[in-house]
């Protein structure tokens, strides 16, 4: 299984849910190698909904993700802390659906939750989680208390952080980090637009139909990472394209 753990499903948070562009990015990730991908859009997003509503009533749900023409779209959601920290959390909908309603209900006015709070809820282990882009707001890494460390299952080697700050300053950073919290490192696109799809691969030896699986093999350490020869000018024409798109709003 070759799966890109980092994908948004619109274009930007405020933008409605465009199955068309869902599935330019499906096609794209197909005609590049990739056999699976996670839906990781914003928890904040206006009519966040609207994407697994989509999904829902399209495609057949199976283990833990829609088939969607033959290819494994698992559904998550990335969080926001106030303390400028991103998490995927990814799994059964119901899942990530339950522990987004709860991280509604304890926000005021704040529009982030606080990272221990967010922890402090019951996730279930079904759920796999990934601290994404660790250093896109930081130069020296916060410490995380040790119960959240314990929970994460990996941390992101990211194609957004990978473009601005090149590969081995990118993989330096977060191989120490990996080092001092314990964690396996996974990679993801960060994509908003389908030409970023895929300039992140995850290749696992193993074809893994449930998010349980997954956490097992990144556990054992049975896959490796892969970036395209090309990131750059990928990345950098999906940067331009939102810019455009979010202009003409």
């Amino acid at each position: 299984m070759i799966i890109d753990f980092h994908v948004h499903g619109k274009i930007t948070s405020s933008f409605p849910f465009n199955p068309e562009d869902f599935l330019l990015t499906v096609n794209e990730a197909k005609e590049n190698g990739l056999s699976a991908l996670a839906i990781t859009e914003h928890c904040h997003a206006s009519n966040f909904l609207e994407g697994y509503n989509y999904l829902e009533s399209t495609y057949n749900f199976l283990n833990d993700y829609y088939d969607v023409n033959g290819f494994k779209v698992f559904y998550g959601m990335e969080v926001t802390t106030k303390e400028k920290l991103d998490i995927l959390i990814i799994g059964n909908p119901k899942l990530v659906l339950d522990l987004r309603e709860q991280i509604n209900s304890s926000l005021d006015v704040e529009k982030y939750i606080n990272i221990n709070k967010l922890f402090s809820f019951d996730i279930p282990e079904e759920l796999l989680i990934i601290l994404a882009h660790p250093y896109r707001n930081y130069t020296v890494f916060p410490d995380l208390d040790y119960k959240i460390v314990e929970r994460l299952d990996a941390i992101e080697l990211n194609s957004k952080d990978v473009y601005k700050s090149g590969l081995e300053t990118t993989r330096t950073n977060v191989e120490k980090l990996s080092n001092t919290l314990g964690l396996p490192i996974v990679c993801g696109s960060d994509t908003h637009h389908f030409m970023q799809i895929s300039t992140a691969k995850n290749i696992f030896t193993k074809d893994c139909h449930t998010v349980m699986e997954i956490k097992q093999e990144i556990k054992q350490g049975n896959y490796s990472h892969q970036f395209s020869c090309d990131l750059k000018a990928r990345v950098k024409s999906a940067i331009i394209i939102k810019k455009l798109i979010r202009g003409k709003k």
